[in-house]
């Protein structure tokens, strides 16, 4: 045994980096609910004030554009309510003041987007439409003039810029003003990049394999873009913290190279080069929110050729743990994460082509990594080292311990060191875990 001990400890100067799969699930079974035709944007939130969140669709073949669908609170839903208006992107906020959320719906077609205000009782009025730059693919709303009503920001597709349509505050909108992006922007985000205190804007650029930043100057206007390279086919953009350092980083979904691209922000509205990290087949759109309960900000991705979702967990430094993946309905080209039963945990929502969107409630922790018991991100070698120093030597005590059980045999001894061994050096079986 000590022979074996001294042995890996020499390997562990190498430190050879593997990604697990979870222990447990964290999702329960995808349940579907109908909406409309090729489902390809969704959001969430409380559109008629029960205190339980709602859904929207935008659906991108008519008639029935936008569907609704009002949640239990227990986590399942209500059937759809179809409104014949948008058909690309949807977005939910409060545009007239009433505390009721209202739907902005980009339209791809008709170069427009269309203002749904909401009644409060889970309906919404009649269609307003404000001109844009033209073919729409996203939309966001914020307040960009510091005069505490939501604007909006929607990324053109075909003319590589982004409108702006300041709000009066009432529910209606000024006229588009326009500011160049980068070649086919397909997903706009808008946050404070450079701690100034004005909401800036980032585009994801399918055309160019970049992301466009353009900071915000707090009257509603932006200065020019600046460019930072990504994956290939950029279909989305998402802005969070993933460093715990209180700059906004970003995170695009990339279709083109089947992976995520992060850059970190340094704080003044310039990023670090972008680090990639494997998604499932076809990644249309990214979110971050925190999963697994451990305060570091997660990542999801819909992938759209592989039919499921991706679960990168992050680690709380800027980096994630490899890409776990979970069914879902045919073709999902968009992904929101929310409490859908009220239990404290973020749950799942994806639009899919198939006409429907899918359902994952999230299970609760506790969650970790089937042989990572050094504490440190990812399995390596010192894993295997921690355990024989468990077992043999009087060290720390794996936490948790489950995690050691890696031939899910109840308990924690020799056989789990050579079950790890074997796996990760001589294509053993699958960790187990219990």
């Amino acid at each position: 045994m000590r022979k074996l001990s001294t042995s890996l400890l020499t390997m562990a100067s190498i430190v050879m980096l593997f990604s697990s799969a979870f222990s447990q699930n964290m999702f329960d079974t995808v349940v579907n609910y109908a909406v409309g035709t090729a489902a390809v944007s969704v959001f969430s939130t409380d559109f008629n004030g029960d205190g339980n969140n709602d859904l929207v669709t935008t659906n991108m073949v008519g008639p029935t554009y936008a569907s609704i669908l009002l949640g239990n609170g227990d986590g399942t839903f209500q059937n759809a309510v179809n409104y014949a208006v948008g058909n690309v992107s949807v977005f939910s906020i409060d545009f007239n003041g009433d505390e009721n959320n209202d739907l902005v719906i980009a339209n791809y077609n008709s170069d427009n987007v269309s203002i749904l205000l909401g009644n409060g009782d889970g309906t919404f009025q009649s269609a307003v439409s404000y001109a844009t730059g033209g073919v729409n693919h996203s939309v966001f709303s914020i307040d960009f003039d510091g005069d505490g009503y939501n604007d909006l920001v929607t990324a053109n597709h075909l003319y590589g810029q982004v409108s702006i349509l300041l709000g009066n505050g009432n529910g209606t909108f000024q006229s588009a003003v326009n500011y160049a992006a980068g070649v086919f922007p397909a997903s706009v985000f808008s946050i404070d990049f450079n701690g100034d205190g004005n909401n800036d804007l980032v585009t994801a650029n399918a055309g160019t394999d970049n992301v466009s930043i353009l900071l915000g100057n707090g009257n509603g206007t932006f200065q020019s873009a600046v460019n930072y390279t990504v994956g290939s086919m950029p279909f989305s953009v998402f802005s969070i913290d993933f460093n715990g350092d209180e700059n906004n980083d970003l995170v695009t979904a990339n279709a083109g190279t089947d992976n995520v691209s992060i850059l970190l922000g340094n704080g003044n509205g310039t990023f670090q080069s972008a680090v990639n990290y494997d998604a499932g087949d076809e990644p249309y759109s990214v979110f971050s929110i925190d999963f697994d309960g451990d305060e570091n900000n997660d990542l999801v991705t819909a992938n759209k050729s592989s039919d499921d979702v991706s679960i990168l967990l992050g680690n709380g430094d800027g980096t994630f743990q490899g890409a776990v993946g979970y069914a879902v309905g045919s073709m999902p080209f968009s992904v929101f994460s929310i409490d859908f039963n009220n239990d404290g945990n973020n749950d799942l929502a994806t639009a899919n082509g198939s006409n429907n969107v899918s359902i994952l409630l999230n299970l609760g922790g506790p969650y970790y990594i089937c042989g990572d018991v050094d504490g440190l991100p990812r399995v390596n070698i010192l894993d295997i080292v921690y355990i024989i120093n468990y077992k043999y030597k009087s060290g720390p005590a794996p936490d948790p311990l489950e995690a050691a059980d890696v031939d899910g045999s109840g308990v924690v001894n020799i056989l789990d060191v050579v079950y790890l061994i074997n796996f990760k050096y001589k294509s053993g079986p699958e960790l187990v875990c219990p």
